[in-house]
């Protein structure tokens, strides 16, 4: 019996139609390991220390190695409500399939960390304008070569205008003598490296002025690294503030254990039997074991192998700070002649030994000031007001305070004066590879452990 159409379309309600099965979609190809990749990701380089110098205004990345420019790209960096910041950097961290921790775990692969408060070079899209949250975005095919040329503690120098480094010489840069044990026997006492407060981890240090009870700390930890260069823990993101790093021990590790005689203390040493009465005994009482003290940072370095050394020469604190391998050797008070007047920020690297492989070929970057921050209109108000109290207009626009035309490197190196006893000392570590920083700025909130001497101008 055939159904009405009216019947019919009473059990269509009920109905189900077949379940369809949804195609499948081809999983996104995952980024290779690093040791697939190629060796020599930009052809025949020029051997030497790798800069990296990006322009926010051009939105682009020029690479050099050994001073000359071996590639470039462009690059996405940070919009105005969350801008990439301009300075010295250094690359603290690599790991090539990073997620984010506060982006709902956005992939970020090839990330090549330069601040530990969330600025990092990675892979990315949109290129060619702001519009990252601080990060500095790649293309994938250039982040791929960049990852494997690059090493922990590249530089990266960031500014508006484009830069590039320029050959320079002068008498006052550092050379190179080979230390000798007398000259090192000899070294002289500096200031130890100290622990301060950190904004981003209480566990962080820096060479900044300590209080009493800092005093006796140990700074000799690391932050451990892994296989291919990495930091062993995971670090956040753009715009990330909390963060907590896994550390090794550093000088520690070369402490004897408890168990082992040579710090065992005078209760813990094995006594004779206590001799009957009328007995003598020969044997002289045991003396206690002399302790042996704790490494110091400059210690380990002696002893390390020969890597280069990062120096930074503050105007604002007056003092000269130097590190290897990220970790604090020493510092010293300098003289500088005009200290109320500004020095600028410039960047001193050493590429390679000359023929007396005593003194190196250098090249410099010297950053331009920054001009001082657009204030909102309650404050511009103010300032207007207050001048139009001295006399002024009220009303009357306020022009912009005029930066001061900067410095040429070898002014400011002339206005530097370091004490004899530290240049012979710095002169016993450098080798090519090694930098100076010259800066107004003195140690800031990013320079803590596991980074090298990071400079935020803005």
């Amino acid at each position: 019996m055939t159904a009405s159409p009216a019947h019919a379309q009473s059990w269509g309600q009920f109905w189900e139609p077949q379940y369809q099965p949804r195609p499948r979609l081809k999983p996104k190809p995952k980024p290779p390991q690093a040791e697939h990749l190629s060796k020599e990701p930009f052809g025949q380089i020029p051997k030497g220390p790798v800069q990296i110098i990006i322009s926010i205004d051009q939105q682009k990345l020029h690479v050099y190695s050994d001073g000359a420019e071996i590639a470039e790209t462009l690059i996405a960096t940070g919009v105005p409500a969350h801008p990439t910041p301009v300075g010295v950097f250094s690359v603290i961290e690599k790991s090539i399939l990073h997620h984010s921790n506060i982006y709902s775990g956005a992939p970020m692969p090839y990330m090549q960390r330069i601040t530990w408060s969330g600025v990092a070079l990675h892979e990315g899209g949109n290129l060619g304008h702001p519009a990252s949250h601080g990060c500095i975005r790649m293309p994938h095919d250039f982040a791929t070569r960049l990852f494997v040329l690059t090493k922990l503690g590249a530089r990266v120098i960031i500014a508006r205008p484009e830069l590039q480094p320029s050959d320079f010489a002068d008498v006052r840069l550092f050379v190179h003598k080979d230390s000798s044990p007398a000259s090192t026997a000899a070294a002289p006492a500096m200031e130890r490296p100290i622990k301060t407060a950190q904004t981003v981890d209480s566990g962080k240090t820096i060479d900044a002025p300590t209080t009493k009870s800092d005093e006796g700390a140990a700074q000799t930890q690391n932050p451990a690294k892994d296989a291919s260069g990495a930091l062993a823990s995971a670090q956040p993101d753009e715009a990330s503030s909390g963060i907590t790093l896994r550390k090794t021990i550093g000088a520690d590790a070369l402490v004897q254990t408890a168990g082992d005689p040579i710090n065992a203390t005078a209760s813990e040493a094995p006594k004779p039997d206590k001799p009957g009465a009328g007995e003598a005994t020969l044997e002289a009482p045991l003396a206690p074991p002399v302790p042996v003290p704790p490494a110091k940072p400059v210690e380990i370095a002696r002893t390390a192998p020969k890597t280069p050394i990062s120096i930074f020469v503050s105007r604002k604190d007056k003092k000269i700070y130097v590190r290897q391998d990220f970790l604090p050797l020493f510092n010293a008070p300098i003289t500088i002649d005009r200290a109320d007047q500004s020095l600028g920020t410039h960047v001193f690297t050493a590429m390679e030994y000359l023929d007396d492989h005593s003194r190196f070929r250098w090249n410099v970057v010297s950053l331009p000031g920054e001009p001082p921050k657009i204030l909102p209109k309650t404050s511009r108000a103010a300032v207007v007001d207050a001048r139009s109290a001295k006399g002024n207009r009220r009303g009357e626009n306020v022009a912009p305070t005029p930066l001061s035309p900067p410095l040429t490197p070898q002014e400011v190196l002339a206005r530097v004066e370091i004490p004899p006893d530290v240049i012979e000392r710095i002169s016993h570590l450098i080798i090519p590879g090694s930098s100076l920083v010259v800066s107004d700025q003195g140690l800031g909130e990013e320079t803590g452990q596991g980074t090298d001497f990071i400079v935020v101008m803005r």
